[in-house]
């Protein structure tokens, strides 16, 4: 597979850490959300992928060395907490796995849920291993991340999404004793990973406004997530990143205030809304299209995708990060990633002007 060279005046690792402590660096971070694509283009099924830290690691590693990104990312997912819980895990050849089988039937038998042994249940010890693996090999010159699910998603997933959305409507106490359940096995996992010395995002699809209202949110998103990112800074890591999937607009107050250090925006949002509403709060991170641009588009489309996203979001008070809406979609064209990095070096260096993205 073709791979490119770049003289880039920082490494990936000397980036960030300059970004933190409010010093120059050579250009804009990006983060292309690589997953599972590191896995198709490695060559291996996504079932061996994730049962292996040893082929995680070294996929990730490959596409990090392919495409020279600015961090490597691998985490829990989205069946992680709720298949060490006891839900079934269907894991196809070349897609995202998803739960085939919900462990936990009857809200009112929560309390029967186990806590979680990382060393036992589930892929968490796996997740573990490889970040670590990372961490010893390419630790030194790029940023490891290590994802984890807010508690709604988890919930969400352990109950089956329209059961538990009729949960906290008819039986809101029981659905926060579940929150409350898994929120405690991913800060479990978070203690664990915190001692790697990595840093840790939050994602909670479930949780998006095509599923609840800002006062949904407030009572049975927002407390769980505060917990979480709290507990991660607690734990010694940076403040998180936060995604949330599909229209945010009307909770961007509220993920703010959970603490964490960004925010991970769907493409579905536009990025001038963002930087008005929040950017003088709160680091922007996002949002060209995985579907429309990455997998279905073109190099020159990508491109333009990326510049349009600058024009809108570069001078954001707190900061911006290129990067894409959400993952990116698996069988994406290897050209398609190549032209994202080039386009993100290209027109994300310093000094930052609007006319070099008309």
């Amino acid at each position: 597979m073709e791979s490119y060279e770049y003289k880039d005046q920082m490494t990936p690792k000397e980036r960030l850490a300059a970004i933190r402590e409010g010093k120059q660096v050579d250009r804009l971070p990006f983060n292309a959300f690589i997953g599972e694509h590191a896995a198709w283009i490695q060559g291996l099924s996504i079932a061996e992928y994730h049962h292996s830290p040893e082929k995680m690691a070294k996929a990730q590693i490959n596409a990090y060395k392919t495409y020279h990104t600015d961090g490597i990312s691998v985490g829990v997912g989205l069946t992680g907490i709720s298949e060490a819980l006891g839900s079934k895990i269907e894991y196809p050849v070349d897609s995202t796995p998803y739960v085939a089988e919900h462990v936990l039937k009857d809200i009112k038998e929560v309390d029967k849920l186990k806590l979680t042994d990382i060393k036992k249940d589930g892929r968490l010890q796996i997740i573990l291993d490889t970040v670590k693996i990372l961490v010893d090999e390419v630790g030194d010159e790029v940023p490891i991340t290590a994802g984890v699910t807010g508690a709604f998603s988890n919930a969400a997933n352990t109950r089956g999404t329209e059961s538990f959305l009729r949960d906290i409507m008819y039986d809101p106490e029981n659905a926060h004793k579940l929150l409350r359940h898994v929120n405690k096995c991913t800060i479990e996992f978070v203690k664990e990973v915190s001692k790697l010395g990595v840093s840790i995002s939050i994602g909670d699809p479930s949780a998006s406004g095509s599923l609840i209202g800002p006062k949904l949110f407030k009572e049975f998103a927002y407390p769980y997530l505060k917990e979480l990112s709290d507990t991660i800074r607690e734990y010694g890591a940076p403040a998180p990143q936060l995604h949330i999937c599909g229209n945010t607009k009307k909770i961007w107050g509220q993920m703010a205030d959970t603490g964490v250090g960004g925010l991970s925006l769907d493409d579905v949002i536009d990025l001038e809304d963002a930087k008005r509403e929040v950017g003088d709060r709160i680091l922007l991170i996002g949002n060209v299209s995985p579907t429309k641009t990455m997998y279905l588009g073109t190099p020159s489309d990508v491109e333009e995708n990326v510049k349009d996203n600058l024009r809108k979001a570069y001078d954001s008070k707190k900061g911006y990060v290129i990067s894409l809406g959400c993952g990116l979609p698996i069988r994406t064209k290897p050209s398609n990633v190549h032209a994202f990095v080039k386009a993100a070096r290209k027109y994300g260096r310093y000094p930052l002007k609007l006319e070099n993205f008309l």
